[in-house]
């Protein structure tokens, strides 16, 4: 292999060239990116222009002929499961964004062309590279907030209807707020508490946008994990920019950690816990008389998606097993399934194994 890991981009569109493909060039050093393809060949070109990427095509057959050590795929996700499977097919190692897959059988035909191959594969949850959410992780770790009680994500936007967006349209991405952003949330959520959602309920609407077809955009999700507590989901395409809060708490015996527009694109945000060091009965008049611990942290945060490639590179390079792995991928598809099934059917669901 060479001493760079080379790189192949499927799908030129939104986060790519908006994110990944500025911070693989500006951040990684341990690989090159060679080639680029969308279906679009106007599209594909500008990439290629703007980040100085040697080659430029409009087919997956034609990247994959390429002498390319990984893919990373940044297409919608009816797609993945084929890009998966031909990539696979042609000895590559594969980063596939969010979410995996649509279905169960999916993510099984793309484990088997994987196993086969003998290639890596590494999910796109990039959201754990935050330096606030590492520091939550830790903190839960060690024990601060004693038995944990309660999580909650929150990650919105606002998107309107937009002619020809393909989120829009339910034949492609299966699902609105909630498999776009919430698939982010729930995963935050499980990584940090170290435990997986087991049963799910919640409500989901289209509240504001006339969508040309029906996916939601305000999801409100409850969720209990596998170790007893509790977890609050909340994605909504219809809140303002400009009043986004992206939030995640924690919550446990011992105080809490509250980290303030954490979960997004950017590395940045702001994060504080306030933690009771000593434990003390009950308190019938409900005065606070105790002194908690407050502590406000800032850390200097670096590229989510360029750290992505950098550590799937090294993955590569070193032959170890990359963090997030095609299992974890399963798990979030059944979350996701559980999760309209509830709504559809107005009942508390089991999450499948």
């Amino acid at each position: 292999m060479a001493s760079k890991i080379r790189w192949g981009v499927i799908g030129c569109g939104g986060i790519a060239a908006r994110r990944t493909i500025p911070e693989f060039r500006s951040m990684v050093s341990n690989a090159e990116l060679v080639s680029v393809m969308d279906l679009d060949p106007d599209r594909a070109a500008d990439v290629a222009k703007r980040f100085d990427v040697p080659h430029f095509c409009t087919t997956e057959s034609e990247l994959l002929a390429r002498d390319l050590d990984a893919v990373y795929i940044a297409t919608p996700q009816n797609a993945h499961c084929r890009q998966t499977v031909m990539a696979a097919e042609a000895g590559k190692h594969i980063l596939c964004e969010k979410p995996i897959a649509v279905a169960a059988a999916e993510v099984d035909r793309m484990e088997q062309a994987i196993a086969q191959a003998g290639v890596k594969f590494m999910l796109g949850f990039c959201m754990r590279n935050n330096v606030y959410h590492r520091k939550a992780r830790e903190l839960v770790q060690s024990g601060a907030l004693g038995q944990l009680v309660m999580g909650r994500a929150q990650l919105t936007c606002w998107y309107p209807p937009i002619a020809n967006a393909w989120r829009q349209d339910a034949a492609i991405s299966h699902g609105g707020a909630l498999i776009d952003m919430g698939t982010h949330c729930l995963d935050i959520i499980e990584w940090i508490m170290d435990a997986k959602i087991v049963e799910v309920a919640g409500f989901q609407d289209r509240m504001t946008h006339d969508y040309r077809t029906h996916i939601e955009d305000a999801s409100t999700i409850v969720g209990r994990l596998s170790n007893g507590a509790h977890a609050i989901f909340d994605n909504y395409f219809n809140l303002p920019d400009a009043a986004a809060q992206n939030s995640l708490e924690l919550h446990g015996t011992r105080g809490a950690i509250i980290g303030q527009g954490t979960i997004g694109q950017d590395p940045t945000g702001r994060m504080f816990s306030i933690l009771q060091e000593r434990e003390i009965g009950y308190a019938a008049d409900q005065v606070r008389n105790v002194e908690p611990t407050r502590q406000e942290y800032r850390i200097e945060g670096i590229g989510l998606y360029g750290q992505m490639i950098d550590e799937f590179s090294r993955c590569i390079a070193e032959d170890r097993q990359p963090p997030i792995t095609l299992a974890d991928g399963r798990h979030s598809v059944n979350v996701v399934n559980a999760i309209y099934q509830a709504v559809r059917e107005r009942r508390v669901v089991k999450v499948e194994e």
